[in-house]
C-alpha cells in the first residue's frame, strides 16, 4: 500500500503547483461569494460545488506532500538505531496512509450528501 501511494505521489508531482493554485482560486471564491451576496444561502450548487472541488484538492495536495519521500526498507548494512529508526518511520507512514484513505471514504461520502446523487 505504501508503495502504490509513493508511486503515485510521484507520478503526480507535476500537478502540485496547479492544483495549489487551483485550490486558492476556489477558496477565494467561496469567501467572495459569501462576502458579496451575505444574504443568498450557502446551499447554492456554486458555493457548494467550489467547497466539494477544494476539499478534493486538499486531499489531492495531501498524497503529494505526504507520500513523495518515503524512507526505503531496512538494509543489512545499517546500524541497529538506524534500522529501528526506519521501521518505526514506516509503521508511522502505515498509519498515515490508513488515515489517508479514512479521509478520502469520509470525503467521498461528503461529496454524495452535499451534491445530493
Amino acid at each position: 500500500m505504501l508503495n502504490l501511494l509513493e508511486k503515485l505521489a510521484s507520478k503526480l508531482q507535476s500537478f502540485r503547483k496547479i492544483s495549489l493554485l487551483l485550490a486558492v482560486f476556489l477558496l477565494l471564491s467561496i469567501v467572495i461569494q459569501l462576502i458579496l451576496f451575505p444574504a443568498q444561502p450557502l446551499t447554492s450548487d456554486y458555493t457548494l460545488m467550489c467547497f466539494v472541488c477544494f476539499i478534493w484538492l486538499l486531499l489531492f495536495n495531501i498524497l503529494l506532500s505526504v507520500f513523495y519521500d518515503i524512507p526505503n526498507y531496512c538494509q543489512a548494512d545499517m546500524s541497529g538505531f538506524k534500522r529501528i529508526k526506519v521501521k518505526f518511520q514506516r509503521f508511522l507512514y502505515h498509519l498515515l496512509a490508513f488515515l489517508f484513505i479514512c479521509l478520502t471514504v469520509v470525503i467521498m461520502l461528503l461529496t454524495v450528501r452535499f451534491l445530493r446523487i
